[in-house]
């Protein structure tokens, strides 16, 4: 039995307490939305740390400031033109910071139920695979 235990159940022993530890959990920094009316679209923009070990992701986004708020990431093609393409969800690789900014990654918020205006905030719910959601209030900004 000792020959056993050393053998096997000890290495699986090792690798569940591995497991088990905390790899740190996502946060988010330097995070602004753009001004707009209502009725209008304007986006969010922010940095997301993931000091952990394992990848995790953003699966969706949500404030009461916008009937709709979507994951998206614009992209230019060969001719110059921009274009923005929805994402169901934006993995966060482990120990690295990911950036969403104009003329990338950022939320859209569609159609606003009120004016953004500058000095103002807004409350921002971010809804993660592996990590706790995080609530933020988010000044609105010019660039």
């Amino acid at each position: 039995m000792p020959r056993i235990l050393k053998r096997f159940l000890l290495p699986i022993f090792g690798l569940l307490v591995i497991a088990c530890i905390p790899g740190g959990e996502v946060s988010i920094i330097d995070a602004w939305a753009r001004p707009a009316n209502l009725g209008d679209n304007s986006a969010v923009y922010f940095k997301i740390n993931n000091p952990g070990l394992r990848i995790d992701s953003l699966l969706e986004v949500q404030t009461d400031v916008a009937a709709q708020a979507e994951l998206h990431e614009s992209e230019i093609n060969d001719q110059g033109v921009m274009s923005m393409h929805h994402q169901s969800h934006i993995d966060i690789p482990p120990d690295s910071q990911l950036e969403f900014a104009p003329g990338g990654l950022h939320v859209m918020l569609l159609d606003l139920k009120q004016d953004l205006r500058l000095g103002d905030t807004i409350q921002v719910t971010f809804k993660f695979q592996n990590s706790d959601e995080i609530k933020l209030d988010i000044p609105i900004r010019q660039p």
